[in-house]
């Protein structure tokens, strides 16, 4: 090998090396930023996707409150209206103190309608406070019988994380009792030192887990468990109600 030949490998291999640490280096840059952009993106997903929760929590119990305006304070002040028109002709002490005991009861519930449309239940009260709450209203607005059951260590976890997983029970309830004709649905959550634990199940009719297609609100719940890492499974057979399971794995203190 001669002189030439030497200097030319001698000139060759750092250039060769330097390319290579370029071409690393680039890539690496690439992979980065790519990185980035996902986690980015995740995180709009989420914000997006708590958002959402937040609109449908108030959405589900706008429709609550309309429900009960026409199903029960509507009767009251109608039956109400009827008495004062009756008390035109004649009317006795037992009368009016109908008409009192109606204008007090019609006001008591304008009242318990108005704490619930003011109460931002996730933001004022915890997880299980949250679905306390909701069982308190769905029992008095209808004749669903809610059973909550709770095992554990209470935590309070990330606000937004509670948001997702108390719409998740809202819309399984909803659900349940717009499709499935159930009255009755089991709530249990069990805290474990590293996990919470929630099961939804209801005497439903059920459906066959197979037909569950991309139009399916089913999807949603997987969705909205993806976004907080939770696992989730559903299980249900037609005539046999329907069950949800959710794992979340709390974070380490």
């Amino acid at each position: 090998m001669n002189n030439n030949e030497l200097v030319y490998i001698a000139t060759i291999i750092p250039v060769l090396l330097v390319i290579t640490v370029i071409v690393i280096i680039v890539l690496f840059i690439r992979k980065k930023n790519k990185l980035l952009i996902e986690q980015q993106q995740k995180e709009l997903d989420f914000l997006s996707e708590i958002n959402k929760a937040r609109i449908e929590v108030k959405d589900t119990i706008l429709k609550q409150v309309a429900g009960e305006l026409h199903d029960n304070i509507g009767q009251i002040l109608a039956l109400n209206c009827m008495y004062l028109k009756s008390i035109r002709k004649s009317y006795s002490e037992e009368q009016l103190d109908v008409i009192a005991e109606l204008a007090a009861k019609a006001l008591n519930e304008v009242r318990q309608l108005s704490r619930l449309l003011n109460d931002d239940l996730v933001h004022n009260y915890n997880l299980v406070d949250s679905i306390r709450k909701l069982q308190e209203y769905l029992s008095k607005l209808s004749a669903l019988k809610i059973n909550l059951e709770i095992s554990g260590e209470v935590r309070v976890l990330d606000t937004n994380v509670e948001l997702i997983i108390f719409r998740i029970c809202q819309e399984f309830i909803t659900n349940s009792l717009k499709h499935a004709q159930c009255d009755r649905i089991d709530i249990t959550l069990r805290y474990n030192p590293h996990q919470l634990m929630l099961q939804l199940s209801d005497n439903g009719s059920g459906f066959n887990i197979q037909d569950i297609s991309e139009g399916n609100g089913v999807l949603g719940f997987y969705n909205r468990a993806k976004i907080i890492n939770a696992r989730i499974e559903m299980d249900s057979v037609p005539g046999s109600g329907t069950t949800l399971s959710l794992v979340y794995n709390t974070p380490q203190q």
